[in-house]
């Protein structure tokens, strides 16, 4: 079985709760295989930021990408292999999961009340300001 660790949350507190078991390793092989384009069998954070989207077909933040990348390369070396990969996409899969169960109105976007309730449910009070 393949290693799975990454940090805790913002906070110091948990990050995404465990969400179901990890798909099938061929399925991730055929993933990863997709990613990784120059066959390093190490997926950069280009490769990575080329795969994802935020859903409109826009790429995720640079810093958000390395940042991801830097939680689970256990080699420094500036991307994830395949076992690695498995962590990364776990990690992703389980906060696509908690954003699917606090966009209440599946808009695709987290609006303050929805924040506010994602906000309490992590245990933290705030009074939003808008």
């Amino acid at each position: 079985m393949a290693a799975y660790s990454y940090r805790p949350g913002p906070g110091g507190g948990p990050g995404p709760a465990a969400g179901a078991a990890l798909p099938d390793q061929s399925f991730l092989w055929n993933v990863f295989q997709r990613v990784d384009k120059d066959r390093s069998g190490v997926i950069s954070d280009n490769e990575l930021q080329q795969a994802l989207s935020n859903g409109t077909w826009t790429p995720f933040n640079p810093v958000t990408v390395r940042s991801i990348i830097s939680m689970f390369d256990r080699e420094n070396k500036a991307g994830v292999n395949f076992s690695e990969f498995t962590g990364v996409w776990k990690y992703i899969t389980d906060w696509q999961n908690v954003f699917r169960t606090y966009d209440r109105d599946n808009s695709g976007m987290i609006d303050k009340n929805e924040l506010k309730q994602a906000l309490s449910g992590f245990g933290n009070s705030l009074v939003l300001i808008v």
